[in-house]
């Protein structure tokens, strides 16, 4: 296993925030838990990043998303269901994240 890590740009407040709460997840999130867009709390200013966080450190390679399959099952009342995708924190998000602290 490398630990040589890329030079990364100094993650913002938003990226950092996104990336705890992918470890305090335990490392995964389902999507469809994650905000369309970034939010902040008017009382405690507390940051709940949104989807363009997330695609965003997966494009940096800090987080992946799963692509899930439908069902296939002609006739099943499941045909063409499909599983909601799940965010996942990489072995560099995790890096960043004990780099950061």
């Amino acid at each position: 296993m490398s630990t040589d890590l890329k030079p990364q740009r100094k993650l913002s407040a938003t990226e950092q925030a996104a990336l705890r709460v992918l470890q305090e997840q335990g490392g995964s999130l389902i999507e469809w838990r994650v905000p369309e867009t970034t939010d902040k709390d008017p009382v405690f200013g507390t940051i709940t990043p949104g989807m363009p966080v997330y695609r965003k450190l997966e494009r940096q390679g800090l987080v992946f998303f799963t692509e899930e399959d439908p069902f296939d099952l002609p006739g099943d009342p499941l045909d063409g269901f499909q599983f909601s995708s799940e965010i996942y924190l990489t072995d560099e998000g995790k890096a960043v994240l004990r780099s950061a602290a």
